[in-house]
């Protein structure tokens, strides 16, 4: 008989003291986590991120996380500009538990996502950035237009909200941190009609970066977790086909 899927809640404090909360979905014991890591008004606990955080835990143990300023995480949120604090705790507390972890963000997720896999922290092996933003500065007013605010009333659910910061705070450009990047595997997921972070950006970011690389734009697909809410079973085996065929097959606990 499968195990049954386990749901435990930890928390965590990051290098400047934000309380980061992390929930881990695990069924039986793996040796590879995926970190899950929301957008802007997003959090673990939206019926979204819990219905994907299950999907691909019937693979892997999953960390999905709060960013400050959302959730259960403590602080105010500030666009990026220091959302790595949050990623980098996840990471340094799974590190020693599991020889291979994977990174998810999506939309400024992603962002943190690619700013934080750029100094290659201990374990990583891969990363898979879901309607990333080559800069923030190119987005910042994409949320306030009309079409983005009817995309995040399409999002508006429980567990949805943020405590929003400075938005003026300066912020590292992912277009600058994927060119840093070596040898690690990188999948690019965005929709063709994503309104607030246009599809452009994610071909300029699989532009810049190295091989291995893969670029996928879903027709008429919207703004990132709305991509798994679309199509639930297509994007999650997406993410799981990708890491079947780039994930080393035997990793020394601490190395990728």
């Amino acid at each position: 008989m499968p195990d049954t899927l386990e749901r435990s809640s930890h928390r965590l404090r990051s290098a400047d003291g934000t309380v980061v909360a992390v929930d881990r979905y695990r069924q039986g014991r793996r040796d590879t986590a995926v970190v899950i890591c929301h957008g802007f008004f997003q959090s673990k606990a939206t019926p979204t991120f819990q219905r994907l955080a299950s999907a691909l835990a019937q693979s892997y143990d999953v960390l999905c996380l709060d960013f400050r300023g959302h959730g259960g995480s403590s602080g105010v949120f500030t666009f990026s500009a220091r959302e790595d604090a949050e990623l980098q705790a996840v990471l340094t507390w799974a590190q020693p538990q599991y020889p291979r972890l994977v990174v998810i963000g999506f939309s400024l997720g992603a962002a943190v996502a690619i700013n934080t896999v750029s100094g290659a922290p201990p374990g990583v092996c891969g990363l898979i950035a879901v309607s990333a933003p080559a800069s923030f500065d190119e987005i910042e007013f994409k949320f306030w237009t009309p079409e983005g605010i009817s995309t995040g009333l399409k999002g508006l659910e429980p567990g949805a909200g943020c405590r929003p910061g400075n938005p003026f705070l300066k912020k590292r450009r992912p277009i600058d941190a994927i060119q840093r990047m070596r040898k690690l595997p990188v999948l690019f997921i965005h929709g063709t009609k994503d309104v607030i972070v246009g599809a452009a950006h994610s071909r300029r970011l699989f532009d810049a970066a190295h091989e291995p690389k893969r670029l996928r734009l879903l027709a008429g697909g919207g703004h990132a977790e709305m991509l798994f809410r679309e199509d639930p079973t297509g994007f999650t085996s997406l993410i799981t086909d990708w890491l079947a065929e780039t994930l080393p097959l035997e990793t020394p606990p601490g190395t990728c």
